[in-house]
């Protein structure tokens, strides 16, 4: 289970819906939002689980550089308020706690695009 998943499927419930796209590429969607999902890295382990986290990195990309950073604030928000309580348990996943970072601005694309990064650390047990 990728736990990216969770966090697409999140901003898919938000307004932001329009800026996913099937196939991400330039071409389909000019101003997408890109969900990268990091490595497992654990904490503790248990007789049958084990707890770690997991960061989770939101790219905003846009064409003007105000509307890139309204946006990745925006759904850095949402996420933060999102009631995750429904979809904290996920196959061997659990979500314990979930804390994001502030969006900022990282570069400017190959195509002269602003693109506006958060991360969301995901405090996660999974089972073994």
């Amino acid at each position: 289970m990728q736990l990216s998943f969770l966090i697409a499927k999140a901003l898919l419930e938000g307004d932001f819906a329009s800026y996913f796209a099937s196939v991400p590429s330039a071409a389909d969607d000019p101003e997408p939002i890109v969900v990268r999902e990091g490595r497992f890295e654990r904490e503790a382990r248990m007789e049958d689980e084990e707890r770690g986290t997991v960061t989770v990195a939101v790219l905003v990309v846009r064409d003007v550089e105000a509307q890139a950073e309204a946006d990745a604030q925006a759904c850095e928000r949402w996420i933060r308020t999102y009631g995750w309580e429904p979809v904290a348990e996920n196959g061997s996943w659990r979500i314990c706690g979930l804390d994001t970072t502030a969006p900022a601005f990282k570069e400017r694309d190959g195509s002269g695009r602003f693109v506006y990064e958060f991360d969301v650390r995901l405090t996660v047990v999974r089972s073994l």
